[in-house]
C-alpha cells in the first residue's frame, strides 16, 4: 500500500471561493520511504481577489501569482493526472487538517475544472488527516508525541508548533512542499511510537473498517477533539436515513432510559444541544472510532464498568423504534436546506449524469474549438457555467463580442460589488491589507504596497 502526503497553499481560507496556488505531494511506500515527489504552482484566476493575510503568511508576491507559467486549469489537470497515476491499486491520501481544508479545496479545484471530484476516496483510495491522528494519539498514546501547550492551557496542533516540539524539520513553513515533508515526519513518529494505533487509525481511512467495528462490537471508543480531548464510549444507533455515511452513536456515559421514549424535540436536543448525548460521525472521513481497549482513563463523564456499558447497550437494542426515530431525525436535519446561490457552493447538489460525465471527459481530451461545441451539449447548468468560465479564462479569443462583454462585466461586478458576498472583494481585501500593515515588517510593508497597487487596478 502507498501513502500520498500532500498540502496546498491558497489565496485564502474560503474553500469554495479561494483557489490553490501551490500543490505539493510526496508518495511513500507502506514503511513511509519516499518513492516520488511532486510540486507545482499556478497563477491567479482572473476573477479571484487574494487575501493579503494569506499572501503574507506564505510570502507570496504579486509577481508570483501573476507571472507563473501555468494557469489554474492547466495545473489541476497535471495534479489530477499525477495523483491518478500514483494511486493506482489504492493509496491513502494524507494531509494536515486536510479534511476541513486541503481536501475540500482540492475537490473544489477538480469540480471547477470539470475533473472527477472524489479522487481521494474512490477506486480503492482512502483519506487520512494527520492532525486528527495526532490528536487521537496524544490522548490514547500520550508518550508518542510532544504536544505544545498554549498560555490558555489548550494543546496546540498547528503543524509548525508540532514540528518544532517533535524536532521535525520544517525550514520553510507554509510552503506546500515543506509542510508536506513535516507531515510525513510526524507520521513516521506515530508509526514508530504507536504502531498498533497507527494501523487502527489508518484502517479507518477507508470506511469499510469503521463499518466493521460498528457492526461487530457492542461499544467502542470515540475519540474527538474540541480544543481539548473529548473521549467517550459509544454504541451505534442508526445511519442517517438519507446518508448512509453518517452514523448516530449513543454516549454510554449517559443512562439511555430517559431518551428511549422521549419526544422528537428532546431527541433533537440530544443530537444538537449543548450536551450531545447522541453523537454523529462520518464513516467515510476517518472517524476516531477505535476498539475499547484503546480508551484512555480520562473518559468524558467518567469511566464506567463494562457491565454498565453492556446493560445500557441492551436497553437500547430492546427499543429498535428508538433507533429508527434517530435515523429519521438525522435525515430531517438537512430537509430545509436551501439550494446555494452560487455555482461554487453547489458542488454537492447532485452527481452529473453519465452523459455529462462523458462530455466532461471529452472536454479534456479535445482541442479548444471542439470544447466550445461540447459546452452547448452539457445538460447540468453547473458544469455548463464552469465550462464557459474555463474557456473565457483560457481562450478569450474564442468568445463572441457579446460573450466577452458579459464576462468582463461579471468580473468587474465580482471585484467591486458592495453587497455582502461570500468571496473576497477589492474593498474587503484593502480593508484586510490595512489591518495587516499595522504589525508588518519593512519587507512585508513593501509586499503589501505592491499588493495594494495590484488591488487598485482590479476591475478597472
Amino acid at each position: 500500500m502507498a501513502y500520498i502526503f500532500y498540502d496546498t497553499e491558497t489565496t485564502g481560507t474560503s474553500t469554495a471561493f479561494d483557489q490553490i496556488l501551490q500543490f505539493a505531494a510526496i508518495k511513500t511506500d507502506a514503511e513511509l520511504n519516499v518513492l516520488d515527489t511532486f510540486d507545482v504552482r499556478c497563477r491567479l484566476l482572473p476573477y479571484i481577489v487574494p487575501s493579503p493575510g494569506a499572501l503574507l503568511v506564505t510570502g507570496t508576491t504579486v509577481a508570483d501569482i501573476t507571472t507563473c507559467p501555468l494557469s489554474h486549469f492547466e495545473m489541476m489537470r497535471l495534479v489530477h493526472a499525477k495523483m491518478h497515476r500514483w494511486s493506482q491499486g489504492g493509496s491513502i491520501f494524507v494531509g494536515w487538517n486536510s479534511m476541513r481544508f486541503d481536501e475540500t479545496l482540492l475537490r473544489q479545484a477538480y469540480y471547477q475544472t470539470l475533473l472527477p471530484v472524489y479522487q481521494t476516496n474512490t477506486n480503492g483510495n482512502g483519506r487520512a488527516d494527520m492532525m486528527r491522528m495526532a490528536q487521537v494519539v496524544s490522548t490514547c498514546a500520550p508518550n508518542c508525541l510532544a504536544v505544545p501547550i498554549l498560555p490558555d492551557g489548550k494543546r496546540a496542533f498547528k503543524l509548525g508548533l508540532m514540528a518544532a516540539a517533535n524536532r521535525v524539520a520544517l525550514d520553510n513553513a507554509h510552503d506546500a512542499r515543506a509542510d508536506t515533508g513535516a507531515t510525513l515526519g510526524i507520521a513516521r513518529l506515530i508509526r514508530q511510537g504507536a504502531p498498533a494505533l497507527w494501523d487502527a487509525l489508518m484502517a479507518n481511512a477507508r470506511k469499510s473498517s469503521p463499518l466493521r467495528l460498528l457492526q461487530s462490537e457492542p461499544f467502542m471508543l470515540l475519540s474527538e477533539y474540541f480544543g481539548n480531548p473529548f473521549n467517550s464510549i459509544v454504541t451505534p444507533l442508526a445511519a442517517n436515513a438519507g446518508n448512509a455515511n453518517e452514523v448516530a452513536l449513543f454516549d454510554l456515559a449517559f443512562d439511555p432510559a430517559p431518551y428511549l421514549g422521549a419526544g422528537d424535540a428532546d431527541l433533537r436536543e440530544a443530537i444538537d444541544g449543548t450536551t450531545r448525548v447522541i453523537r454523529r460521525v462520518s464513516v467515510n472521513a476517518q472517524p476516531g472510532l477505535l476498539p475499547v481497549e484503546y480508551a484512555p482513563d480520562n473518559m468524558q463523564g467518567g469511566r464506567q464498568s463494562n457491565e454498565t456499558y453492556q446493560a445500557r447497550v441492551q436497553a437500547i437494542r430492546a427499543h429498535p423504534d428508538f433507533c429508527r426515530r434517530i435515523s429519521r431525525l438525522l435525515a430531517a436535519r438537512y430537509a430545509d436546506q436551501i439550494e446555494p446561490a452560487h455555482v461554487e457552493q453547489r458542488i454537492y447538489s447532485g452527481f452529473p449524469s453519465n452523459a455529462d460525465q462523458t462530455r466532461m471527459h471529452a472536454f479534456h481530451s479535445q482541442g479548444w474549438e471542439d470544447r466550445v461545441d461540447i459546452i452547448r451539449e452539457i445538460e447540468d447548468e453547473r458544469y455548463r457555467q464552469i465550462a464557459q468560465r474555463i474557456v473565457a479564462i483560457e481562450r478569450p479569443d474564442l468568445l463572441t463580442d457579446a460573450q466577452r462583454q458579459r464576462w468582463e462585466s461579471w468580473r468587474r461586478e465580482r471585484f467591486l460589488t458592495n453587497e455582502k458576498v461570500p468571496w473576497m472583494t477589492v474593498a474587503s481585501a484593502i480593508e484586510e491589507l490595512a489591518d495587516e500593515s499595522q504589525d508588518a515588517t519593512p519587507a512585508q510593508q513593501a509586499q503589501l504596497a505592491d499588493l495594494e497597487r495590484f488591488l487598485n487596478g482590479l476591475g478597472l
